[in-house]
């Protein structure tokens, strides 16, 4: 085993650590929130100092986080804590859902507003939202550009911009993305060989799981 704790013999360039947000009042209350910034719950605040101390025992050399408070609400503190760079990065923000933001599923069904996943994502007609594979494509840059990193990086963002990463990395289909899930202030952890392969070293990691990875 190494010093960071892959069993893999592989000689691996960098290690990303993909953390998604802590609840917030859309996710206790069923509605979409996308690019808008909402309230933490109380069970979200709680989770948010569980993720700032898991993140601080990761040690990361650098953390980059979305430009959205629910996500800055951890690396900011985390960064400040370890006296590390950070970076916030838009192409790693959620989802705009446009008309669908703040409303239910009962209610953009009742609007006769399509949901945008399934077999036909690609061709989401929401018109004011953003496009899947406007999406999709922000985020395998994003991600690509991640893998060019050495050293360990913490990223803070959003499940479906977690999803979309892990979809560029590991070529899952579009219409499949959404099938990966990842709770609250949970984590995948990836490591990379010669910046380009990338391996999923674990999915679905708690904060308090992290320091077991140094």
């Amino acid at each position: 085993m190494d010093p960071h704790g892959y069993t893999s013999g592989f000689s691996r360039n960098g290690h990303l650590l993909l953390m998604r947000h802590p609840q917030t009042v859309a996710n206790e209350g069923h509605y979409y929130l996308g690019q808008l910034n909402a309230p933490l719950t109380e069970l979200g605040v709680e989770q948010c100092a569980r993720a700032i101390a898991g993140i601080i025992s990761w040690k990361p050399d650098r953390i980059i986080t979305s430009p959205l408070d629910r996500c800055r609400a951890i690396a900011e503190p985390a960064a400040s804590e370890l006296s590390c760079p950070i970076t916030v990065d838009d192409r790693i923000g959620e989802l705009d859902f446009g008309p669908i933001e703040g409303k239910s599923t009962a209610e953009i069904y009742e609007a006769g507003l399509p949901l945008p996943w399934g077999d036909h994502a690609d061709d989401w007609p929401v018109e004011g939202a953003e496009s899947m594979e406007h999406f999709r494509a922000r985020l395998a840059e994003a991600a690509s550009s991640f893998a060019a990193l050495d050293g360990r990086t913490a990223i803070v963002s959003h499940g479906g911009s977690i999803r979309g990463m892990l979809s560029h990395w590991l070529s899952v289909p579009g219409q499949h993305m959404w099938q990966i899930t990842l709770a609250n202030v949970h984590s995948a952890l990836v490591s990379v060989e010669d910046h380009e392969t990338v391996y999923l070293e674990r999915l679905g990691l708690s904060p308090e799981q992290l320091g077991e990875f140094v």
